[in-house]
């Protein structure tokens, strides 16, 4: 039996999907979006109340969590698009729902560095009408040479530098796979909510789940 296969449970029929499918399903074919309460998303909001009685109180009454499109998202699709929105600051909050909403839309994960190597490449391009193309563009930004010809007279210049910068550092990959993991902690956190039963009416969340690390996975097949 595949995923998305359907389940029949009492009366009604269900579709099992993995968190990443159920959150593609929301903002890609549901068209949901976030709007952080821009428009009166959290009107059921109440101090002290706790998550999953705004959740459920929004799905009795199929709150229009998102704007835009010509209909409202599946009443589904509305509650996983709310949690998404109302993820905690420990997870990532807004930022982390919003990276969340924008690669569930690409059905994509987080690039953690897969593809990077080191490397070098100018700051900036000058068009060059001997070359007939773009050239690693320069400044004069460099040391002063101080010299005297022949004639005993001073001259000076000042040096042409191409600034250059770094790609694919070991840095810049670590705080990728701090990102991607940092996702992936996400995604327990709106699993272990979406997951539970009841939660939603005609979706069934599996315990499947993206690779906790790929590239231990990648360097494994190397």
């Amino acid at each position: 039996m595949s995923l998305h296969d359907p389940i029949k449970t009492g009366s009604r029929i269900t579709r099992a999907m993995s968190i990443t499918d159920a959150l593609a399903w929301a903002f890609l074919t549901e068209k949901a979006v976030l709007d952080f309460d821009q428009y009166g998303a959290h009107e059921f909001d109440r101090p002290g109340v706790d998550t999953l009685w705004i959740m459920a109180e929004r799905h009795k009454v199929g709150v229009t969590v998102d704007g835009g499109g010509t209909s409202d998202p599946h009443r589904d699709a509305q509650v996983i698009a709310a949690l998404v929105e109302a993820l905690p600051d420990h997870v990532g909050g807004r930022r982390m729902a919003t990276q969340i909403a924008e690669l569930a839309r690409a059905r994509s994960a987080p690039d953690w560095g897969q593809g990077d190597r080191i490397s070098i490449t100018p700051c900036g391009w000058d068009w060059s009408d001997e070359e007939g193309c773009f050239v690693a563009g320069t400044a004069q930004i460099g040391s002063l040479w101080v010299w005297r010809d022949h004639r005993r007279h001073r001259r000076e210049h000042i040096g042409q530098v191409c600034a250059i910068s770094y790609t694919g550092t070991a840095s810049m990959v670590a705080a990728k796979r701090r990102n991607y993991l940092a996702w992936y902690g996400a995604l327990l956190d709106l699993w272990a909510v979406l997951s539970r039963p009841g939660m939603l009416d005609t979706i069934e969340i599996t315990g499947a789940l993206p690779a906790l690390a790929p590239w231990r996975e990648t360097k494994a097949k190397h």
